[in-house]
């Protein structure tokens, strides 16, 4: 028997984004999980609303307490990977910086590694670029010489997992990047309490 009316209408208002916000923040694993599920809403909203309703002050109002929540979100997110990035540099821990890639986004980690540059004194800058670029050095010619061919690599036979490699090789670039170099000599100059 065919089914007459196979739709429902949601009511979604202002408060009910707030309240559904607040039920994502208490369920979510992480800063991570909270912000996809946000935009999962997000696009959820704006994949069902009627056309009718888009341009409607109401919807303003529903779209721009999402989009602020996401926007305070990601602040939050990039604050933690930061904190997080910033101790596994210090001690040159790659599986952290691994599991900090993988959750993320590589636009994500390569802010949250600018931030954490910019925030170090020029002598551990310089270690860990050092230790970056030599950890990525060794694994490609340890995986080049493990594959028996030129130009392939063979992480397997190397013994190097592909996710640090991947997550290596980004903040190894992030690091070697002349324009990152070129932001801290500037902000050295424009302000000399900074670190050095």
């Amino acid at each position: 028997m065919p089914i007459s009316n196979n739709q429902i209408s949601l009511l979604i208002t202002p408060e009910t984004v707030h309240t559904q916000y607040l039920a994502i923040i208490q369920q979510a694993r992480n800063a991570s999980h909270a912000l996809a599920s946000l935009i999962a809403l997000q696009s959820f909203i704006t994949a069902t609303t009627q056309p009718a309703d888009l341009n409607t002050p109401a919807f303003g109002v529903i779209k721009g307490i999402i989009s602020g929540h996401i926007t305070n979100l990601r602040a939050e997110l990039q604050a933690e990977q930061a904190r997080t990035l910033i101790a596994a540099l210090r001690v040159t821990d790659c599986a952290t910086i691994s599991k900090i890639h993988l959750d993320s986004s590589r636009n994500a980690v390569w802010q949250a590694a600018q931030t954490v540059i910019h925030e170090m004194y020029e002598a551990e800058r310089s270690r860990i670029s050092y230790w970056a670029q030599a950890w990525h050095n060794d694994a490609k010619s340890r995986a080049l010489a493990a594959s028996g061919y030129p130009d392939a690599l063979n992480f397997q036979e190397a013994g190097i997992s592909v996710q640090e490699y991947t997550a290596m090789t980004d903040l190894n670039n992030c690091l070697q990047n002349t324009n990152v170099r070129e932001k801290q000599r500037q902000l050295k100059e424009e302000n000399p309490a900074h670190p050095k």
